[in-house]
């Protein structure tokens, strides 16, 4: 009862600060809009509060450097939570208001982001177009990632991600990140990396960022604007990291001819165009994910890979120690997977810009059907109604599935790199054969021909 009495004040509250916000319109440019969600709590003091400092100055120093004309809002949750300062393009003025903050109080992170509903979706805030894209208001959050209840003035020294606090506040997240891009920066002497994790694969286009990699988040108008330039100019072509860096190394003018580019930013840039739906300006956004299902990173494995548990694995039982197959990538280092028993979760798979984790290992081992016509990981090979050419790279190619849809349309990704769906029973019509994956002469062509194609990414 006390958590419902708590979330109606606070979604009263944020109503009221949207109406501020809109008056103060005077005081906003006409960028991106971000508002950053600071954590103050207890658990911050000392080395957390000098972290976050760090990041947040970086942060800001690198949009006056820019001079992009975006707006900033920040938030704090500690003991207070409340507008450390709203939307304004005066950086100087920004960059002052942590100047007079005390760590202290609980850390009711699901206020502050109920808070910043004035922001993003009351009217505080705006979208903005770069050119074919656009960008709605984003949030950041800083923290330790260690929240308490937001109805109680005790600080805790941990969060289960099991708790009633933590599930209402990725519930928030996934709802507002569908329609709002999430960025967490972990900080302080133990932050809790899972629970922030967790929490950026929940909204779309989310992601979570090292402390080294903080001054990004200003960045990011740049890297929009570059992924526009890229998009415009190639609209049927498929877009590669060694096409976004030749063409990064050739607009410093068109820009500004101190900003330099480095190897982050050419992956931020991949990421904004392999994410080019989240920026869509169709306000319609399917249910069917399609974000379970792109791969944005030429260094993870690619969707069909198939998988065991690895040497970092942390999540008990939730792969019935068996085979999986890997169907998109999440956030950087963070893989979706489908395991054999129909299960769906998020692994760390390498460098996720904050630590190195492996809870997989790339396995050759092929699904066995178990009652089901088809599913996720099958081989197959075209069938009698194929209709697609070379799509698949050859007449022998084997092909492992990695979406299936109830409306007989599979998505199957070839050897060569190419992906795409495929009738399976669709009015009747079969363009793909399942492979027999007891025949080991044909098991064994899909391991070289995988060994040979994975790791494109077209």
């Amino acid at each position: 009862m006390e958590d419902s009495v708590a979330e109606m004040y606070w979604r009263k509250r944020a109503s009221e600060e949207a109406i501020e916000n809109m008056e103060r319109r005077h005081q906003h440019g006409r960028g991106i809009c971000t508002v950053f969600i600071l954590d103050t709590s207890e658990s911050m003091r000392g080395e957390g509060f000098g972290q976050l400092k760090e990041a947040f100055h970086n942060i800001i120093n690198e949009y006056k450097r820019l001079g992009f004309d975006d707006n900033v809002a920040v938030i704090g949750f500690g003991d207070e939570v409340k507008f450390l300062h709203y939307y304004s393009n005066n950086y100087d003025s920004i960059e002052r208001c942590l100047d007079h903050i005390e760590c202290k109080g609980s850390s009711p992170m699901e206020a502050g982001l109920l808070l910043s509903r004035s922001c993003i979706s009351l009217g505080g805030g705006h979208s903005t177009l770069v050119g074919s894209l656009s960008i709605r208001a984003r949030v950041v959050v800083i923290s330790d990632g260690h929240p308490t209840d937001m109805s109680s003035s005790l600080e805790k020294s941990e969060t289960s991600n099991e708790s009633d606090t933590f599930n209402r506040i990725l519930r928030l997240v996934e709802a507002q990140g569908r329609w709002n891009p999430f960025t967490f920066i972990p900080v302080g002497t133990k932050p809790n990396y899972h629970l922030l994790g967790t929490l950026a694969i929940a909204a779309r286009g989310g992601r979570m960022l090292s402390l080294d990699e903080a001054r990004q988040c200003a960045r990011f108008s740049l890297h929009v604007r570059r992924a526009d330039h890229l998009i415009t100019q190639f609209p049927e072509r498929c877009i590669t990291e060694s096409v976004v860096r030749r063409h990064i190394s050739s607009m410093e003018t068109p820009f500004r001819p101190f900003i330099h580019h480095n190897e982050e930013d050419v992956s931020y840039v991949c990421e904004i165009i392999n994410e080019k739906e989240v920026y869509s300006r169709d306000d319609d956004i399917e249910e069917d994910n399609d974000d379970l299902y792109i791969e944005r990173y030429t260094t993870m494995p690619c969707a069909g890979t198939r998988v065991r548990r690895g040497p970092d694995w942390l999540w008990g039982n939730q792969d019935s120690h068996g085979v999986g197959t890997i169907t998109g990538h999440s956030i950087r280092g963070w893989l979706h997977v489908e395991w054999d028993t129909g299960r769906r979760y998020n692994y760390r798979h390498g460098y996720n810009g904050v630590f190195e984790a492996y809870d997989l290992l790339v396995s050759d081992e092929p699904r066995f059907l178990e009652n089901q016509n088809i599913a996720v990981g099958c081989l197959v090979r075209k069938g009698p109604d194929w209709q697609w050419g070379d799509q698949n790279g050859s007449d022998d190619s084997i092909g492992t599935v990695y979406r299936v849809q109830k409306s007989g349309v599979v998505y199957v990704r070839w050897p060569n790199g190419n992906k795409s769906n495929y009738r399976f029973g669709h009015k009747n019509k079969y363009d793909l054969i399942l492979c027999d994956p007891n025949d080991s002469n044909l098991v064994m062509t899909w391991r070289v021909q995988n060994e040979m194609g994975c790791g494109k990414i077209l």
